[in-house]
């Protein structure tokens, strides 16, 4: 499983196309913004959610076996992830400076984990001299890799237990980090609390009622907090409207109208109709403005670590094992697979995705699925006790 590092742009470009925290303290009354949420759908009943929560690591990773690789040969898949997303940036600001990068979720990529930093003295070497400055310790913020992105979205924040500690959050918005956030919320109460948490920390969010990742509506309240000014940089965006399933539309003209329609800081969207059909220059362009006339940031998302089998790159004769990188179906993604997403094969698939996003116009994207080294890292335990 050696890491195979692409150099400048990434293959095939230039072809068109994190544990648990204590409850954040009580919010302190203010005036509340409005909320721009659509109704709830309809949730379980009481007594289906009255039964035992599902356990999590299943949840998101599924059934998965240990691999049969010495502890000396585990590779740093988080790392592995980090290459891929700082050679998808070197690519891009390359052809455009000003082009967009950001993650989802990939807080945990931001600094040198305690998993690494025991895989690394796992290798070492206990016979040479190592200067202790040589020794990097946990949690140092990772410099280089922050110069490559602009951004982290991350997934509950502000209506879910497992948050990322806000002096985390500080501390990652000092080193020049956009945070924002994606928010499920169970009722408008919480999601007003949600909204204004949000704003005071100076983070972006989308919140909704919804209960699941499918980003099928456009609310039909503006947004909150409403920002008249030109947004030509992430780091003047207030506010954001995830949108990336567009089956209720019936067509590609129709869904671009309803996005365009809005007053969204930054618009995050597929950049295909259906999963399918690719949208135009002319489309992209035309969502670059506000309802109202102001500049705005318009994001394609794209998944780095699932492959799903409804874009346009998927072949009828893949299935699991074939080919060989193409490892097993994604939990909780229906259409989703678990890929091996530093072999080179799949990093050209992705390259000439990226090409072809950019190639449409779009001002920067949102890398999806960048959380698929956990289930390698599930896979590959490194406690002493084995191998």
């Amino acid at each position: 499983m050696a890491q195979q590092r692409q150099l400048g742009p990434p293959a095939g470009a230039g072809a068109s196309l994190e544990g648990a925290q204590p409850e954040e303290e009580a919010a302190k009354p203010e005036d509340a913004p409005l909320l721009p949420v659509p109704a709830a759908k309809a949730r379980p009943s009481a007594s289906a959610e009255a039964e035992a929560p599902p356990d999590r690591t299943r949840m998101l990773l599924g059934e998965v076996e240990v691999l049969d690789i010495p502890l000396t040969g585990i590779p740093n898949y988080r790392d592995y992830m980090r290459t891929m997303i700082e050679d998808l940036s070197i690519y891009a600001h390359g052809r455009n400076p000003k082009f967009v990068v950001v993650t989802q979720p990939g807080f945990d990529l931001t600094s040198w984990s305690r998993r690494e930093f025991d895989l690394d003295e796992i290798k070492r070497d206990r016979n040479a001299k190592i200067s202790p400055d040589a020794i990097v310790p946990v949690g140092t913020p990772l410099r280089r890799y922050l110069q490559r992105v602009d951004g982290v979205i991350l997934n509950g924040q502000f209506c879910n237990p497992l948050r990322v500690p806000r002096a985390d959050i500080a501390a990652m918005m000092k080193q020049g980090l956009k945070m924002l956030s994606v928010d499920h919320c169970g009722d408008a109460g919480s999601a007003t609390a949600a909204l204004q948490a949000a704003v005071r920390m100076g983070v972006v969010a989308h919140i909704d009622l919804d209960d699941s990742d499918v980003f099928d509506r456009i609310p039909s309240r503006r947004p909150a907090p409403e920002n008249s000014g030109n947004v030509e940089v992430l780091a003047d965006a207030r506010n954001m409207l995830m949108m990336l399933d567009s089956k209720a539309y019936g067509s590609r003209e129709e869904w671009i109208a309803a996005l365009a329609a809005t007053n969204y800081d930054v618009v995050i969207t597929d950049a295909f109709y259906k999963g399918n059909q690719p949208l135009t220059k002319d489309a992209i362009h035309s969502l670059k403005f506000k309802q109202m006339g102001a500049r705005r940031l318009v994001l394609a998302r794209i998944s780095l670590g699932y492959a799903e089998d409804e874009r346009y790159y998927w072949q009828r004769e893949w299935k699991i094992g074939e080919p060989s990188w193409i490892q097993g179906r994604a939990p909780g993604k229906p259409g989703s697979y678990v890929v091996e997403f530093w072999n080179p094969a799949w990093k050209a698939i992705i390259g000439k995705y990226f090409a072809g996003i950019m190639d449409l116009g779009f001002d920067g994207v949102v890398l999806d699925g960048v959380e698929a080294y956990r289930r390698w890292e599930f896979m590959t335990p490194i406690d002493a006790t084995r191998g």
